[in-house]
């Protein structure tokens, strides 16, 4: 089993401060996504993968090998159509995990 959690900063973080103080970017939520898929894409071991939890807007998950090509597929279409706006939204407004 391979579980994927979204990173999420909260601002009482000693990750937060970091940012705040410039030495560490967070990425988009785009290529977060565009991260799990390269991982998805590259699993070639019988697994059950999932992203599903509370700090992922979009869940996912799927048994592999069976459902990988579907796996990618749905993450494709998560990067070139999902609003950057809107899963930040959904991120800044965790009020825990």
């Amino acid at each position: 089993m391979i579980g994927a959690s979204m990173l999420t900063v909260f601002p009482d973080s000693e990750l937060y401060k970091e940012i705040k103080a410039g030495h560490w970017q967070e990425e988009t939520e785009i290529e977060k996504y565009r991260e799990l898929r390269t991982l998805a894409d590259s699993l070639n071991i019988p697994v059950w993968f999932a992203a599903s939890g509370a700090s992922n807007a979009i869940p996912i998950q799927g048994t592999f090998p069976e459902d990988k090509i579907k796996v990618v597929s749905v993450l494709d279409t998560i990067i070139k159509r999902a609003d950057e706006e809107e899963l930040r939204n959904y991120r800044s407004n965790l009020r825990h995990l």
